[in-house]
């Protein structure tokens, strides 16, 4: 475990949500976190809508300034933190990276279903278990983590987004 603890983090993927949301984005917001030292080396938040970019999901954004900050595509010594569970993209994005560890504070399947890009019972959970990192190290995502308060900040997100349309 890092040098802080998994909620200490998760308020810090909360802050970039929000601070996401002011520019513009959808209010998910994502770090990673170096699990040597505890210091988080990237974090960032939901563009895609803003920057009619599909692939700029907050974990995807923070695995992109987290490579190119370190000048290297493997980020197996990292963990993510972000607001809601992975779509299939963002999941498969980390594998890609040799990231192992996902948290993540709400379950898709408890938000409103236009934030979510997943139909079905999908769970990062269970998907996880079948990411190939290479070199025999598997990968865990466990939700929950400030659950009650990331999905707070998505019901309030959608609130103001479905008011605006």
């Amino acid at each position: 475990m890092s040098q802080q603890t998994r909620e200490h983090y998760m308020l810090e993927a909360i802050k970039a949500a929000k601070e996401a949301e002011l520019e513009g984005g959808v209010a998910i917001g994502a770090i990673i976190v170096e699990e040597s030292t505890g210091k988080v080396i990237a974090h960032g938040g939901s563009t895609a809508n803003h920057t009619n970019d599909p692939t700029a999901h907050a974990e995807v954004n923070c695995i992109r300034e987290a490579a190119q900050k370190l000048k290297t595509n493997n980020l197996q010594d990292f963990t993510i933190y972000t607001t809601l569970e992975s779509c299939h993209m963002c999941l498969s994005a980390a594998a890609w990276a040799r990231i192992p560890r996902i948290f993540f504070g709400a379950y898709h399947k408890d938000v409103d279903s236009s934030l979510i890009d997943v139909k079905g019972k999908f769970l990062d959970e269970e998907e996880a278990k079948r990411m190939n990192l290479r070199d025999d190290t598997s990968m865990v995502a466990k939700g929950g983590i400030l659950e009650k308060e990331c999905l707070q900040l998505l019901a309030s997100y959608n609130k103001q987004h479905k008011t605006k349309s």
